[in-house]
């Protein structure tokens, strides 16, 4: 057969629905062949119901590029360009009789491959494990909705942060979501939710995790921080979180939905009384409040977030607030168009570091008085039953900061990642 003719075969072919319609049904078999495979153990009639081995992965490259040009805005011998595994995650969830489950999620290796400027060089990040979740929870079939947690659990401050990192939109989550949110760490959660729509939790969580300011004097401290980080004693370092969702006017092409949270720390170093060795690795503030409105008709979806939050820890700043404005249009079930917008302001309370490459390879402050960021992306699914199963995200941010009445940093971050979640 001819060149020619090959192509003209083969090209209509690659261009039907019938051949893309192939490759999906490909991409869902094989997907649903591995959840199938990373259920280790079921029997719903044995003591150990059943055993699920869950692995999350995501591996990405960035570019900053400030306005100007790199060499007026990065540091000295900083690369604009770095890649690293920004989640590498396993985990095993395990279902007991009684209404028991155990999870726990362990990352592992932390940012190996991605080149950090600092002290004049640049260097790889050092290799460590460390607990994400190690955790026990009982529900109680007595109480329709009704459950305890505790452990090393997630805290759910922010609308952003309360969706699964498997699940978000954008390749990284919002400035706002990282400034507020508190990564995991001990404490007892208490959740309500006697229907899909409606949910309400109390959570009270230790506020003592190893930081780099710890003292390594300190007998509570253990691992120097690192790997299963974190001192034991709660002493008056801890922050509860009071949340509640509602969702309404729920038909099969969409939904609305509202969320509130609201954070207290009972930490004293607000007041000046921070005991010496004492680790602070709260909210940063001592008050905040969370409300969040989804909105959803059929491929298009909407979400926003705003956060208020008063009486800085460090006493340099104001009260800070900020605002999220995400819609997220599916243009076809395979690919979906993502912006995002995102604004913070308060003297001294804004936490440009949320952004890290922005903050490590160039010369832009960590605190600022106030951020707008503009974010453009785009998400591609192998499987559009599962999609966070496989995904190709690329993505475009613009961050602008304002310090002292002058702008401080303006420029682009241009990103690209694989995250697949099994």
């Amino acid at each position: 057969m001819k060149k020619s003719a090959l192509l003209a075969a083969v090209i209509p072919l690659l261009s039907s629905q019938a051949f893309s319609a192939t490759l999906a049904e490909k991409a869902d078999d094989w997907i649903s062949d591995v959840k199938k495979a990373s259920v280790l153990y079921d029997n719903k009639d044995s003591f150990v119901r059943k055993v699920k081995f869950s692995w999350l992965e995501q591996f990405q490259a960035a570019a900053v590029q400030p306005n100007g040009s790199n060499g007026l805005h990065l540091k000295k011998g900083a690369s604009p360009v770095n890649q690293e595994f920004r989640r590498s995650w396993l985990g095993v969830t395990a279902d007991f009789k009684g209404d028991f489950t155990f999870r726990t999620w362990v990352r592992v290796g932390g940012l190996p491959e991605r080149e950090t400027f600092a002290n004049g060089h640049t260097k790889r990040n050092f290799t460590y494990t460390s607990l994400f979740e190690l955790w026990v929870k009982k529900s109680f079939s007595s109480v329709k909705g009704l459950s305890v947690q505790a452990g090393k659990i997630k805290s759910l401050f922010t609308l952003d942060y309360s969706i699964p990192s498997s699940a978000i939109y954008c390749i990284e989550r919002s400035l706002i979501s990282n400034q507020f949110a508190q990564d995991s760490n001990w404490g007892v959660d208490v959740t309500y939710a006697p229907s899909k729509q409606d949910k309400v939790y109390l959570q009270l969580m230790a506020n003592d995790r190893a930081s780099a300011t710890k003292n390594t004097g300190n007998t509570d401290i253990y691992r120097d921080g690192r790997g299963f980080k974190g001192e034991f004693g709660w002493e008056d370092r801890c922050f509860a979180i009071l949340g509640a969702a509602h969702k309404f006017h729920v038909t099969d092409s969409g939904y609305h939905e509202f969320s509130a949270q609201y954070l207290h720390d009972f930490d004293n170093a607000y007041h000046g009384k921070h005991k010496p060795g004492a680790n602070y690795f709260g909210l940063g503030f001592q008050d905040a409040v969370s409300l969040g409105y989804e909105f959803k008709h059929g491929r298009f979806l909407f979400q926003s977030n705003l956060v208020s939050a008063f009486e800085q820890e460090t006493g340099k700043g104001t009260n800070n607030i900020g605002i999220q404005l995400q819609p997220v249009y599916s243009v076809t079930p395979h690919v979906d168009l993502i912006f995002r917008y995102t604004g913070m302001t308060g003297h001294e309370a804004c936490k440009l570091a949320s952004d890290r490459f922005i903050c490590t390879q160039t010369l832009a402050p960590q605190w600022v008085d106030s951020i707008n960021a503009f974010y453009f992306g785009a998400d591609f699914y192998a499987s559009a039953k599962d999609k966070n199963a496989l995904k190709l995200m690329l993505g475009a941010e613009y961050t602008t900061a304002r310090s002292g009445g002058a702008d401080c940093y303006n420029g682009w971050t241009f990103s690209s990642a694989v995250r697949w979640s099994f």
